[in-house]
């Protein structure tokens, strides 16, 4: 009886120490962490990458730079972000959740290439271009060419007025050699890319500045195109802004249009021969690019040889400020 007993003690002790450790792992199982919480931003949750796409496109809002906002949307590993971008801001216009947020977001999509005609409504110009580089305000540069012509016709006149013929003789020499420096640098043809026209389907052109004679504007010297396999992966256009001797001029405003517009500033950084670049993200056809003022247009740049295609293709846009001849 004693050793029946003491054996029932002893698989009860068991049975009792089995429950412990099954009720032991099961509240273990519920309280310890068992996610690695090291995740890319590939495995966030829905929630967390749409909140992750608002904070991207509202720091685009504050500093414009749409190189680093595309960088940031690249860690979410997605192949379209600019219609992930767009796509939610649609959502956000479907249930009215707050017109700052939808403007953000429909900006960037719009930014990005991607969008549609009732987002357009919501697209913001960047409040980041620089208020101070209306520096086109010494546009009237072609007044000083044109004031100096006058000074030759009364000087003339002095001379036929001098009595001393030795005099006369003088001046007309010390004339010329000032306005030697007046002929204006020779105007440079222009580089076209014959593939613009001939192998793209649409194909880009050009629009001429309606510029009058004695009018300063920005001719198109240079358009270049760069096909797929001469890109290198890179889907750029760059464009830069010269002045009348042919020296690279930062600070001035270029416009690419898109339905909307995105403005840009020159700036010729170490080691670069162009002032600025803008990503494409549509397909050929999409864009317009000029300067800010009186300029040459080149119209249906975008991705690819033919409309709707998406290889990744670039184009190399010069333009120099021109008094017209």
């Amino acid at each position: 009886m004693a050793g029946n007993r003491s054996s029932k003690i002893l698989m009860g002790v068991l049975a009792g120490v089995i429950v412990g450790v099954l009720a032991g792992l099961w509240v273990g199982r519920d309280i310890q962490p068992t996610k690695d919480y090291t995740v890319d931003l590939t495995d966030l949750e829905e929630q967390r990458r749409e909140d992750y796409i608002v904070l991207v496109s509202a720091l685009y809002a504050l500093d414009g730079d749409l190189a680093r906002a595309e960088e940031r949307l690249a860690r979410l590993n997605e192949e379209d972000t600019a219609q992930l971008a767009a796509d939610l801001a649609t959502q956000y216009i479907e249930g009215d959740k707050g017109l700052e947020v939808i403007q953000d977001l429909a900006t960037l999509a719009h930014a990005l290439g991607a969008g549609d005609e009732v987002m357009l409504a919501y697209v913001v110009t960047p409040t980041h271009t620089p208020t101070s580089v209306p520096t086109m305000t010494n546009t009237p540069l072609p007044t000083p060419t044109s004031t100096e012509t006058p000074r030759p016709t009364t000087n003339p006149t002095a001379t036929s007025a001098a009595l001393p013929t030795s005099t006369a003789s003088l001046v007309p020499p010390t004339l010329t050699s000032a306005l030697t420096p007046t002929p204006v640098p020779t105007l440079q043809p222009l580089r076209w890319d014959s593939r613009l026209d001939t192998w793209l389907h649409p194909p880009v052109r050009l629009e001429p500045a309606a510029a009058e004679p004695g009018q300063t504007y920005w001719r198109l010297v240079v358009a270049e195109w760069r096909s797929p396999d001469e890109s290198g992966g890179i889907h750029y256009i760059y464009i830069s802004t010269l002045d009348e001797t042919g020296n690279p001029l930062p600070g001035q405003r270029v416009f690419v249009d898109n339905g909307g517009r995105t403005i840009l500033v020159t700036e010729y950084k170490a080691g670069t021969d162009y002032g600025v670049t803008f990503p494409m993200y549509g397909t050929l056809g999409s864009y317009t690019c000029h300067v800010e003022g009186l300029s040459d247009r080149v119209v249906g740049l975008g991705l690819g040889a033919v409309k709707g295609a998406k290889e990744h293709t670039a184009f190399h846009l010069v333009f120099q400020r021109t008094v017209k001849r």
